[in-house]
């Protein structure tokens, strides 16, 4: 019988190299098989989260028209911050620190006061709330900071619905206040997101939780009387343990 040849016997051993392609590519399928799997696997509200998350990223980088001064309106940046600063929590707490002191009317010092502690209570919820979003770092809430200018919610906005509802129930405004105080939030909350300062959805949360933080604050009202009390148990207080 003719002994076989070199050829078939190379034919007949499988080279190392091919071998090496053939578990690489079965690892490969293995691994795309477990990410698709993976993925399928996922509860359809998380994975419509993610993807609603995405949009808003995608549309709010889209609408920062205004981020730089390179930018398609770059010119228009200084007017938005301009305006970025009537909702300064500095300015309103000078206002109601003011309208506490040196109004004469116990209604406009009560006002004054409850808008100092609405003011704190803005304070608190937002470093609460962004404090909560930076703490988590699944991919839920990565979206939520994709810049460090990126933050969630927008304090600015959030101050701005809190204020002007605060404003519109306490002032008893006309139909055209009323007007400017709404044109005045929506412009606010817009101009954020064309800063490049925060997503949409950080600017909605933001406009919704202001306008409940009103609520709080009234169901919470501290009537005039009350500050008296606590101005007069002040120093009666500190004559009792001089004496004693």
């Amino acid at each position: 019988m003719p002994s076989p040849g070199p050829g078939s016997r190379r034919g007949s051993r499988s080279e190392p190299g091919s071998c090496a392609r053939r578990r690489a590519s079965s690892c490969s399928c293995a691994t795309v098989g477990a990410v698709r799997s993976r993925r399928l696997s996922q509860p359809l509200a998380a994975v419509a989260l993610r993807s609603l998350l995405a949009v808003d990223l995608w549309l709010s980088r889209r609408l920062g028209l205004c981020a730089g001064e390179d930018s398609a309106l770059g010119g228009v940046r200084p007017l938005l911050k301009l305006l970025e600063l009537s909702a300064q929590r500095a300015a309103w707490v000078s206002s109601a620190a003011y309208l506490l002191l040196t109004s004469g009317s116990p209604q406009q010092q009560e006002t004054g006061l409850n808008l100092l502690m609405a003011l704190l209570l803005d304070f608190v919820l937002v470093k609460v709330v962004k404090a909560f979003v930076h703490y988590h770092g699944s991919e839920m809430f990565v979206t939520f900071r994709p810049h460090p200018r990126y933050s969630f919610p927008s304090g600015h906005a959030m101050r701005a619905a809190m204020c002007a509802r605060f404003l519109n129930a306490r002032l008893l405004l006309d139909a055209p206040a009323r007007a400017l105080l709404l044109v005045w939030v929506i412009v606010m909350g817009l101009s954020q997101v064309l800063l490049g300062q925060h997503n949409i959805s950080g600017v909605t949360v933001a406009l919704v939780l202001g306008y409940w933080q009103y609520s709080l604050v009234e169901s919470c009202w501290l009537p005039i009387d009350w500050l008296q009390d606590v101005a007069m148990t002040i120093p009666g207080d500190s004559l009792v343990t001089q004496k004693e």
